[in-house]
């Protein structure tokens, strides 16, 4: 859980338990009028006088008390989990590049089929003559794929 909805659940938390502290006992059996039903009408306010000494003077608050404790232990819980439950993160994958491989071409010596065709000859006069060259086998280096 993130920070911020923690504290969120402890705002809400403190807001409900003083609600109910706040609100106090009501009138009537249980909190309510004649019948069980609906608010009763409110009684006339008591003086209290200091009791004896040797006297306690109890409250009774017609289980409200009783029912903050409930919320109070049931949103504590939530809370303690929220604030102890440990958070699991993963480390950001790391993205290796792979390098590019170009492949070298690779070179072969075969004997390749050249066709005939005229060739240009030069004399030892200094001219010159086309003559046929006819077709033949030559070992030339090529790529083989």
């Amino acid at each position: 859980m993130n920070k911020k909805k923690t504290q969120w659940m402890a705002a809400v938390a403190v807001v409900m338990c003083a609600g109910i502290c706040l609100a106090g006992p009501r009138p009537g059996p249980g909190g309510r009028g004649p019948g069980g039903h609906g608010p009763g009408p409110r009684p006339a306010p008591v003086r209290h006088v200091a009791p004896a000494p040797h006297h306690h003077h109890h409250h009774h608050h017609g289980g409200s008390g009783f029912i903050g404790g409930v919320v109070g232990g049931i949103v504590g819980g939530i809370l303690y989990d929220a604030v102890t439950t440990p958070v699991v993160t993963y480390p950001s994958p790391v993205v290796v590049q792979q390098p590019v491989v170009v492949q070298q071409p690779v070179y072969q010596t075969q004997n390749v089929w050249v066709p005939g065709c005229y060739v240009d000859q030069v004399q030892p006069n200094g001219t010159v003559v086309r003559v046929w060259q006819p077709g033949h086998y030559e070992q030339r280096t090529v790529v083989v794929q």
